[in-house]
């Protein structure tokens, strides 16, 4: 463990009335990364690549509230408190998502290898002007946040979903300037809190109607969802996709639903959709070449799914 101040270099400056955008370096014999923090009014939003040589840890220490979305794109992070939390520690595995709420920091972060991760902060003010100076739509978090008690919004971080991995890319992604660049990215964060909420909410209604997933059918389903996530437009039955993982079809059904937070048909939709958007923006092939790539036999049973699904059409979609 080490504890220290690192030296950050500014390599851009990018500022205006509206929001500020920075880049920074850090370069440690035991941490070399790049920090991207954007900042307007009420929101810190905080890009971190972080190339580690081994694990560390580091002791933090913050004495505002901290009011966080974290999406660990790739990585892992464990923050152990120094004061009385409800728990024992924080954990956020890879490709996970929570959102947190902490009156006091200070305790001991661990980092086991190197990690892509966004954090979203918000002050409190601004999170009660959003939903209205009522904050009891979030039930128990809500309540927490208004009686300054340490909280989690969920009992366990969940599944960075591609629809949430597609709003952070547009962020980070953002070609506006000053007011626009501001109102843009300010709606997706909101519209990614919603996400947010949405599937945690979803998780705490169904959680009394869960099995029980051994580490072996955990393991089993993340290598289905990765062989979906290589070739979304191969057209398995449920059956086919039971058999390769070794379950029966029932517990392919309810554990997969349960770990990632869709149906397995469902996710493969959210895929597929989201590749398409993808490959629409590059602007490289057809609508119909990108139809059947993904499964579709018709070109309008495609455009039809995705207008549903993004409330516009493909050819609206500009590369």
């Amino acid at each position: 463990m080490f504890q220290e101040i690192f030296r950050a270099e500014a390599i851009t400056n990018m500022s205006d009335a509206y929001i500020t955008d920075e880049v920074y370096t850090i370069n440690h014999l035991h941490l070399s990364a790049k920090h991207r923090i954007i900042k307007f009014e009420g929101i810190s939003i905080i890009y971190r690549d972080w190339q580690l040589p081994a694990p560390i840890s580091l002791l933090t220490k913050h004495e505002r509230p901290f009011l966080k979305m974290q999406f660990e794109i790739e990585g892992y992070s464990d923050f152990v408190s120094d004061v009385s939390i409800p728990y024992k520690s924080i954990e956020i595995p890879n490709g996970r998502h929570t959102l947190l709420f902490l009156p006091e920091v200070t305790g001991t972060l661990y980092y086991p290898n190197s990690r892509k991760v966004l954090d979203v902060i918000f002050t409190k003010e601004y999170i009660s002007d959003l939903f209205g100076n009522d904050l009891r739509c979030l039930l128990h978090f809500g309540k927490s946040i208004e009686n300054g008690q340490p909280s989690l919004i969920g009992n366990n971080s969940l599944f960075i979903t591609n629809q949430m991995k597609r709003i952070i890319a547009e962020i980070l992604h953002c070609t506006y300037h000053g007011i626009f660049k501001k109102t843009y990215i300010e709606a997706k964060i909101v519209e990614l809190l919603n996400l947010q909420i949405d599937q945690f909410t979803n998780t705490n209604i169904s959680a009394t109607n869960t099995i029980k997933l051994h580490k072996e059918d955990i393991d089993k389903l993340y290598y289905l969802k990765e062989i979906i996530d290589k070739k979304p437009g191969a057209n398995y039955s449920l059956m086919q996709l039971a058999e390769i993982g070794g379950f029966n079809d029932f517990k392919l059904k309810k554990g997969f639903k349960q770990l990632f937070g869709n149906t397995v048909f469902g996710y493969i939709n959210d895929v597929r959709m989201e590749k398409s958007h993808e490959l629409l923006r590059e602007g490289k092939m057809s609508i119909a070449n990108i139809a059947f790539l993904m499964g579709y036999k018709y070109p309008h049973h495609f455009s039809k799914t995705f207008k549903k699904k993004f409330g516009y059409l493909p050819k609206e979609v500009k590369a």
